[in-house]
Formats: structure tokens, sequence, C-alpha cells
């Protein structure tokens, strides 16, 4: 085997050789393995240098090497299929097997022998024509398929293949005869045989989906409405014929082996029973004595886990069948002692078993087999990864040479699961083979850096800081080694890690932060009890602030913080102060309000500059860790939205935008509200955290969309600075109250009985204020509460003061009043006039002034009032034609208005200076031509003290000028005047 590596499967048969020494009481040396495996003692003694702990585990009596065991026998029959690949024939499917096999049992008949068997051992007298037992022997038969398993062609004719016996039928669920095994007449070399041409070069009993048939036992009525599983045929056909149950039946009871079709049966009886899968009850028959086989007992496990996977409800069939002189379940009945079977649970069947076997199954599973992955290996001395490779030296002695593949090893730390749609990843410890003994490094790889070894090794020296070098390792190498190190991880009770979303608080509450983290009801834990790991990676590329939370307690941490700010504030700005901070405290809860509510409130700071907005906002955010570093200036929309998508209930403040922004910042508002999500390219910025905006002046004021959404808080008066000092100091350190912050939780039932309350302090503001209000106001009261500084009645009379501001705003005009507003503004500025909008009087006579409604062109002063306000216009057309028939108005009228906006200016020019002739008669103004167009008409009352501003000329005086050559005249109005 010169210049060759050790195979995985000697290596494989080395270890189980070494076990088995060991399970005799000897130990595993070289020469004892090579004497009992009969390969040289040389590959011995090479696995034992490779693989030194591995074979002091061999050694150690009570050790059982659970990462090499002999494989299933349906894994061995797939892997020499795959290294003696069968002749191409055409697998037969269900169907036409099942018409080829009633071809040949109409030419079988059934001998007295056989027919004894059934009536005399089995009591199966009255079902071996329902079941169709048949006697099978060698024998010519026609009009059948060569590709039918059972049948070989000899000389140009088909022949039946196999020992003479008991036929013995495999249907599926439509009685479809699928597959067959006999019950052989010579026992010597087995009990039960498939029914195969594959020693022959034909096919096998495998199924066109690549899976061994299941037999499908259907009893000529059914008593027992839970579906049986039973091992083998005969066995399968008996039990329910016996206990008038369906039985399933699975020679060496692998089910579990052909999962698509053992579900098709199970879905097929859920359907025609008109229930779901998982209402179905399965009975497990075990075998007796075959709790101590562990080849039987991998089955049965394998197909309760994969029924439990299915939500079926599994009970075992249990008659203290523990060793094998108790009877199996088929001999059991029939002898009469059905009475006996009992159903328990899986958890009581499990806790019957012998030790070894529930170790190896629950703790230690053949899932975690590698031996088949040819990985790199540790070297025994160093922390390198390479081969052992048998080498001849000269005079024909054979040794082992190390061929190294890399300048360092590790082993998995943590498996990191991804989150919504995230990759997910490994914690590795890695250790260099120039590393001092105790010096080794945390790596946290993401999954996409474990592609490429080149991405790998930049991933490893990004984290540490340090060079690693390889020699040759190609990803497949890696990717071995990755694996046999994760199963590894697995089989010694590794779990599943989850990979942090963002910093703060992930999805299932947890709060997940460099230096700690703390659960979803205040406790601080660790990693092992959270199942969460810090995505320092993803944190490091975006470039976000990072929250320090002080974990040493600081006695009355909050009562020193909150009279530190009254000290700073004052009595004029203390309050607003105070409600910025519980505003940061209600923010902790930011995707649990958002999720129940749909919407979170934007807190919207304004007053002159020295106020102390800044300093506000920055002692609440102290509350999270962050200090004046974290709150944002200039940046990019993306690395914006970045930032409220990777900090989850942690408050962000955008201080003094530049005027040229607030369109800008109006629109984040609008979208913060209610949570909009921002998506790039694949990239959806969701945002997980609240929004401080503090600003000079009042942001939203003519907008009435962005006042519903803000709660505005005005800062006055001038700060104490000598309190700022002790200010400062506090707030470095009040984080570690963040615990106490999160044990105060969501409870919207409170939230909405302070807002029942607030609703009659709100008859005029918006709907939305009342839900904002008692948003903050609740934390207000409740961190008021944990301070013990702050009264209640204190609170009560802020929140009162806002009520009142809040009702003085416009965040409850209707859109119509806005729209009138605007047409005011438009017609000051001769935007529109009597070409587009005008009075209609009852009688047609405007200089009675008995007006009726205002008449819009709107087609004409749409696009104008569209282009004059660009984005400040909060509607749309048809929202303003809805509101005007709501209030009475008419969506479709005809009137008639100046024909164009030029003579219509002109002629009101005329009328503001009237000339007269030299006989001092006055020239009226030519009224300029009208035509009908289709129009709105809004309602009259509603332009109750703005009528004035769409009147032209009322009653008229008259002045004449005759020091002018030209007697010009001037007229005035009551409109202009």
């Amino acid at each position: 085997m010169g210049q060759e590596f050790i195979t995985p499967l000697v290596a494989d048969e080395l270890f189980r050789a070494a076990t088995e020494l060991q399970n005799r009481g000897k130990k595993a040396s070289s020469t004892e393995i090579a004497q009992l495996t009969g390969l040289p003692n040389s590959w011995a003694r090479a696995l034992q240098q490779a693989y030194p702990s591995k074979f002091r585990e061999c050694n150690d009596y009570n050790y059982h090497r659970s990462r090499i065991v002999v494989k299933p026998k349906h894994q061995m029959h797939n892997n020499q299929r795959q290294n003696h690949p069968q002749p191409q024939m055409k697998v037969l499917s269900e169907e036409e097997r099942d018409k080829h096999y009633r071809v040949i049992l109409t030419q079988l008949q059934l001998t007295d022998a056989h027919h004894n068997h059934l009536t005399d051992v089995r009591r199966l007298s009255e079902f071996i024509d329902f079941i169709g037992f048949r006697s099978w022997e060698t024998k010519q038969v026609e009009h059948i398929s060569a590709n039918l398993p059972g049948v070989v062609e000899r000389n140009g004719s088909l022949y039946l293949y196999g020992q003479p016996g008991l036929f013995l039928p495999i249907y599926n669920e439509l009685r479809q005869i699928i597959a067959f095994q006999l019950l052989p007449d010579d026992r010597s070399s087995g009990k039960y045989k498939w029914g195969s041409s594959t020693p022959v070069d034909g096919n096998g009993p495998r199924l066109d989906n690549g899976e061994m048939p299941l037999a499908f036992c259907h009893p000529l009525s059914i008593q027992l409405s839970s579906i049986g599983l039973a091992e083998g045929v005969l066995k399968a056909h008996s039990v329910a014929c016996h206990l008038q149950q369906i039985i399933i039946g699975a020679p060496g009871a692998a089910w579990d082996c052909s999962p698509k079709l053992l579900r098709r049966y199970l879905e097929n009886i859920a359907q025609s029973r008109n229930i779901s899968l998982s209402k179905l009850v399965i009975d497990l028959y075990v075998d007796a004595g075959m709790i101590s086989n562990r080849q039987i007992m991998l089955r049965y496990y394998e197909t309760v886990k994969l029924l439990q996977k299915w939500g079926c409800k599994i009970r075992v069939g249990w008659w203290e069948q523990l060793t094998k002189d108790k009877q199996d379940i088929d001999d059991l009945i029939i002898q009469g002692g059905r009475h006996q079977i009992t159903y328990i649970s899986v958890d009581e069947w499990i806790s019957l078993w012998p030790d070894n076997i529930r170790n190896d199954f629950l703790y230690k599973n053949v899932q975690f087999n590698t031996a088949d992955w040819v990985a790199p290996v540790q070297h025994p001395d160093r922390s390198e990864l390479g081969y052992w490779k048998k080498i001849k030296a000269s005079g024909g002695d054979v040794k082992w040479q190390w061929i190294p593949k890399a300048g360092f090893s590790f082993i998995v730390e943590r498996e990191l699961i991804g989150t919504n749609n995230a990759f997910g990843g490994l914690v590795l410890q890695v250790k260099r083979s120039y590393d001092s003994a105790n010096e080794q490094d945390r790596v946290v790889v993401p999954a996409e850096a474990l592609h490429r070894v080149t991405d790998f090794i930049n991933c490893l020296s990004r984290s540490t800081g340090k060079v690693y070098l390889v020699n040759k390792l190609k990803p497949e190498e890696l990717h071995q080694y990755l694996h046999k190190e994760l199963a590894a991880y697995r089989e010694r009770g590794g779990k599943g890690y989850k990979l942090s979303e963002r910093l703060g608080r992930q999805s299932d509450g947890t709060w997940v932060f460099p230096n700690c983290q703390i659960s979803a009801d205040g406790k601080k834990q660790t990693e092992e009890q959270s199942l969460w790991v810090l995505n320092e990676a993803l944190i490091a590329k975006e470039k976000i602030p990072i929250p320090k939370i002080n974990t040493e307690h600081e006695a009355e941490v909050l009562p020193r913080l909150v009279s530190a700010m009254r000290n700073f504030f004052g009595e004029s700005g203390f309050m607003s102060a105070f409600f910025t901070t519980a505003f940061s405290v209600a923010g902790l809860f930011y995707d649990e309000i958002q999720e129940a509510e749909g919407f979170f409130p934007v807190l919207g700071l304004y007053g002159d500059a020295g106020t102390g907005k800044t300093v506000a906002a920055v002692t609440a955010l102290s509350l999270l860790g962050f200090d004046h570093r974290a709150k944002i200036n200039q940046t990019s929309e993306s690395a914006y939205h970045e930032r409220f998508k990777l900090m989850g209930g942690l408050t962000q403040f955008l201080d003094d935008p530049d005027k040229t922004q607030i369109s800008w910042v109006c629109q984040q508002i609008k979208t913060q509200f209610g949570g909009g999500s921002r998506s790039v390219r694949e990239n959806n910025q969701d945002p997980h955290s609240p929004l401080i905006v503090a600003s000079n002046y009042s942001i939203g004021d003519n907008d009435p969309i962005i006042l519903s959404r803000l709660i505005r808080l005005e800062f006055a008066g001038n700060p104490n600075p000598p309190a700022f000092p002790e200010l400062r100091a506090i707030s470095r350190m009040c984080s570690s109250a963040l615990p106490d912050f999160i044990k105060l939780g969501y409870h919207q039932q409170g939230i909405k009985d302070l807002e029942s309350q607030l609703i009659s302090k709100l008859p005029t503001a918006h709907a939305r204020l009342a839900s904002s209000l008692a948003l903050v106001g609740y934390y207000a009261f409740r961190l008021a509460e944990l301070s013990g500084v702050v009264l209640a009645e204190e609170v009560w009379a802020y929140l009162s003061y806002l009520c009142g501001e809040a009702n003085e705003d416009e965040s409850k005009k209707s859109s119509l009043d806005d729209f009138i507003d605007k047409l005011l503004v438009l017609r000051s500025q001769t935007e529109v006039g009597e070409w587009n909008c005008r009075l209609i009087t009852e009688d047609g006579n405007p200089e009675n002034h008995n007006y009726k409604s205002l008449a819009v062109y709107i087609h004409s002063v749409w696009p104008v009032m569209s282009r004059y306000f660009k984005s400040e216009l909060p509607y749309s057309q048809k929202m303003i034609r809805q509101q005007i028939q709501k209030a009475g108005g008419k969506t479709y009228s005809k009137q008639k208005f100046h024909c164009d906006k030029d003579s219509s200016i002109a002629y009101q020019r005329c009328q503001l200076n009237v000339r007269a002739d030299v006989n001092g008669e006055i020239i009226v103004p030519k009224s300029p031509q009208m035509a009908t167009r289709s129009c709105v008409e809004i309602p009259i009352e509603l332009l109750q003290g703005r009528i004035n501003s769409f009147e032209l000329a009322g009653q008229t005086n008259f002045s004449v000028d005759y020091g002018n050559s030209q007697n010009l005249v001037t007229i005035s109005n009551e409109a202009t005047s």
C-alpha cells in the first residue's frame, strides 16, 4: 500500500477491533489489533500515532467509541451498490409489478405443507386466499416481464428465481403486490429471503423511488383504529388479521429506511379518515428480546424519531417482552394472550432500555460517524493539521511520514444558526503551532467565510491580528476537517447557538451586548443559558456605535441620575428631559409594541440653542450604555437605515438636522412611525429601534401628518452649567439599571387604561396622540416610581400640559381644510383666481354676497398646487373629492369661470384702477369672456372667516383725480381695503 493514505474503511476496521478487544477485557495493543484484523502491525501503530487520544480512550474499558460504528445493513447495501454498479435494467412501477405478480399467482399452487403451516401454526386458514399465499418453486413462467424481481431469463425463457418456500406477498395501500418475501423450506441460510433477481444480475426489490418495500396489511374488517407497526411480512399479515388492525410491516424493522413510502401509507390512511397526519395513533409492536439487540433497536429508534417529526402520536405495545423467552406479538395473539397487551409511552419504553443502548442512541448517535470522510488530522505533538502517509524507506522498511496542511488547528466551540434568512457560522478555538501552551483565540467565522480557504484564513487574521499559514490546503480538506469537528462538537452534547441578529434585543426578547447578556425578564445570563452569540463581524463591518453596559452594581443610581437631571435642567426643562428618558425606556420594547399596535411615535425635541435638548437626549441614551458619540449627524441613507436594522430596542438620536434635510427628516418620521422597511437589493432594512429628533425649530408645524406622528417636547429656559459634571459622571454608570428597566416589560393594558383617561383631555387633537402620549406617559410614571424622587402629580401635570399643546396644534386638521388654506396661499400669489376658483351665489349676482359654494376647476388647480407645495401635499385629489362629498358639496358640477388667466388678471387690475373720460364719465372695465367648466363645489360653510379672501370687487368707492390730464379714477372694495 506504498505511497497511499490509510483509507477510512481500514481505519474503521482497526478502531472496531480495538473496541472489541477492550470489550473482551484485553488491552488494544497494535499486535492484538493486527492479529484480530489480519492487517499489518505497522498500520495499527500508525493509527495509534495519528490518533493517540482515540486509542487511549479505546484502552479505557468503560469507553464506548460511538464515532465509529458498524453501519446498518441498509447503508452497507447502498455502499455495495455504489461500489459494484448493477446492470441498467428498468425498474417496474408498482402498478406494473402488481400486474405481473398476479399473473404468477395464477401459475402457482399452495402445497399441503405450506397450507398446514398457515392453518395449524399461524391460524390463518380463513385468510389464505385473501392474502394470496402460494408455494414458490423454480419453474418456467409465461407473460411475465424479465425486469420483475424474482424472475430470471435462461435460454430465452423466463423462470422464477429463489429457494422453494412460502410466497409472502407485500401489498401497498392500493392492494397492489409490489414485492414479496420467501419463507424457505430450507432455513439453514436464513429464515426470510427477499424476492429478488440481484444474484443473477437482475432487479432487486427496491421500488422505482429507490426505497425498499413496506407491507401494507389491511384486514377484512377494522376493529382497532390505530395503525400498528410489526417487524417482518408474515408477522404483519398475521397481526393484521387477528387484531383487525391495519399493520405496516417492515423486514428488519427498517421503516425509517423507506420514509417516503411510509409517509405515503400514513397519509393515505389519514385522508381516508378525513383527518390530519398528526391525528394518527401509531402502535409499535416491539419483538421479544429485541430491547437488547442494538441493530433492531436502532431501527425502532429512528422510526420513532421519524414519526415524531411528522407529529404522529406513538404508543409502544408492551407485554413485558424484555427477553427472548417471551412471545412476539403474533405468537402472543395466536396463543390467546391478547389481553396481556398494554400500551406505554415512548419515554416509558426508553426507560426500560439497557444503559449502553440508551446512552448510545440518545447521546452518541450514529449520525456523528465521520469515518468515511478522509479528513486531515491533528498532529499528536503540535497544533498542525495534516495527513499520515505510508512510504517505503531504504531496505524495504515501511514508515509513516507527516504531511502538513496547515500551521494551526482548531476545534468547534459553538455552532451558530442564522436567523431571519441570515447566515449562521461557527465559533472556533484556534491555536497555531508556535503559540504558547496557554495561548489560543476565539473566532466567530460566518458561514460565507467557510467556502474558500482564503476567506477562512482572512477571517482568522482579521479577528485575531495574527498570521495563519497553510500548505496547499484544499477547500474540500478544510470542509472535511470542519465536518469531523462539527460532528465531534455535536457528539459531546454541543447545541446549536443563534448568531445575534443585531445589538440589543433579539427576536425572542434576549438582550445581547458585547460584554453581557440579559434575559427577557431582566436577568443577567451567559451564552450557554441564552444560546445567543454576538455577531461581532457584522457590527464591525457596519461601524455602528457599541453600547457598553455597566455590569457593576451601582447603589441608588437611578435616583441619583434623576436628581442630577433636576439640578441641571431646572424646573423649566426637567420634565421635558424626564419624559425624554421615559421615551428611551419605552423604546426598549419597540418591536413588541410595533407588533401589537402597529406604530411607535417619534420624539421631537425643539427649543432655542442652549436649552439642553442634546444633553437630555444623550442622558436618555446613557441608560442604554451609549454616550454623546452615538448620536446621528451626517450619514448616508443606507447607513442611517442599517443602524436602525442592527439596533434592537436601542433608541437612536438624530441631532440638529440641516434645514435642507427637513423634507428627508419628515419622510423618516412617517416611515419610522409605522416601522416601515427599506429594501435595497436583497437587504431588507427593518427598523428595530425608535427615533428622537432634536432641532432648534419645531419640525412638522405645517404638516398635520407629521404632527400626528410626533410627541413634541419643548425645551425652554437655561440649564445650570455647574451641575453638568455631576450629571455626566452619573450618566456614565447608569446603564447598570438597564435590567430593572427591562423588567418593566410591555404592559399593554396599563397603557390602554392611561389612554382612556387622556382621550377626554384631547378633544381637538388627532386620535393618534392619545395613544402616543399614553405610551410615553406610562413609562414616565413607572420611571418616577422606580426613582422615588419624582411625584406622580408632576407627571400628571406635565401630561396635561402636553395635552393642551396638542389641542392647539393642527394635527387634527382635515385634508379639505388644508386644501382650502393652500388655495388661499395660491390666490394671494395669483397662482389661482377667477379662471379656476371662484365663489358661486344663490341667485347668480355676486353683489348680493349670498354665496352658496366655492367652485374649483380642480383639473387646473391641482397641477399648480402639486408644483407649488411639492412634498408638502399629504393627500390625493381623490381624497379631496371624497371629503367634499362627505361635507355636502358636489364632486361634479358645471360653473362659469373667466376664460383664461391673462384676461382675468387684466380685468382685476382695471377694476382697481378705473379711468374716466374727458367728461368725467367712468370707463367701466369689460368683463372677460366666461367659459363653462366641470368643477367641484365646496360648501360655503367650510369657508367661514375666509370668504373675503376669495371675493372680487364688492361695494365700490370711486375718486377722480382731476389734476391728472387723463383723469385717473381709483376704486376700492371690501376685498382690497
